[in-house]
């Protein structure tokens, strides 16, 4: 058994498509397809079998799937150990968030970081849902919500408070609501879509605002700020990325609007990289409440 041919195993079972493990391993879906057919030739048995919806993982491809994370989690925890013991800042930390706290926080100040540790090397992910970092599927995570695995450190490094902004070219086509109530009224608005609606800012603005019509869900917040922008409806937004857009205004400023705490997490076993230990660091200043209103 060629024990690579686990790796498309595991993401085919994982993503029940031929396309979808493809992008996750990033290759071809033909290779794909030709891996798990010479993995079935070896094995004389069928791992998957295909319907209309999805592929399916087979009895025996399920037993060979649970042999396959037990050894993928043995070499993420060996690459944990490796880069735990790591002396200096050298090489990639890969750091994944969502997209606003990536494109209008991280990257704007990121030269900071660089230009003083100029051996560092940052990829970046952006992204709505939970990477794995067991799994190392980043090394470090900007989370809006402190996790329960045992397993992550997590270290609080702020607060994101959210307000609501219209553009001037919609107050000026639609006037300024004085209130929520009239906001519901009268007004549309622009924000996340049906799927993200557990959100707490969400659900703090359908209770707020009821019942709120909306001419625009988007999944990225970046697509809301652009659309609130041009005009299209009223949007609750991070102050810190609704700053960013000098046609936005916010209203209702008098009002109680919710905040996010923002948290940095990173697996225990990267406890000692130093990588991570500056990143924090240098997070953590860029978050500070007045260097975060100078910039915005």
């Amino acid at each position: 058994m060629n024990w690579d041919d686990l790796r498309y195993v595991l993401a085919l079972h994982r993503q029940g498509s031929h396309k979808g493990a493809a992008r996750l391993l990033r290759v071809a879906p033909t290779t794909v397809s030709r891996r798990i057919a010479a993995l079935e030739g070896t094995a004389g048995t069928k791992l998957f079998v295909r319907t209309r919806e999805r592929v399916n993982t087979t009895p025996a491809g399920l037993v060979l799937s649970r042999h396959a994370e037990r050894i993928e989690a043995e070499v993420a925890a060996a690459e944990r150990a490796s880069l735990g013991s790591a002396k200096g800042l050298a090489g990639p930390l890969r750091v994944t968030g969502g997209d606003a706290l990536i494109n209008h926080v991280v990257i704007p100040a990121l030269d900071q970081l660089l230009s003083a540790n100029p051996e560092m090397a940052i990829e970046l992910r952006t992204e709505t849902a939970v990477v794995d970092l067991s799994r190392r599927e980043a090394d470090v995570a900007l989370r809006l919500v402190r996790p329960k695995e045992p397993a992550l450190v997590a270290r609080r490094i702020g607060e994101l408070p959210f307000g609501i902004f219209a553009s001037e070219a919609y107050l000026e086509r639609h006037g300024k609501p004085r209130t929520l109530a009239a906001a519901a009224a009268a007004h549309q608005f622009v924000g996340y879509h049906g799927a993200l609606d557990h959100l707490s800012q969400v659900r703090w603005l359908h209770r707020a605002v009821r019942p709120i019509r909306y001419a625009l869900r988007a999944s990225t917040l970046t697509s809301q700020v652009i659309a609130c922008g041009e005009g299209l409806g009223l949007a609750l937004l991070p102050i810190f990325s609704a700053k960013r857009d000098p046609r936005l205004r916010q209203l209702f400023t008098g009002h109680t609007a919710p905040s996010r705490e923002l948290w940095i997490v990173f697996h225990s076993d990267l406890r000692g990289d130093p990588r991570i230990s500056k990143f924090t660091e240098w997070l953590s200043n860029v978050f500070d409440p007045h260097i975060l209103a100078r910039r915005t």
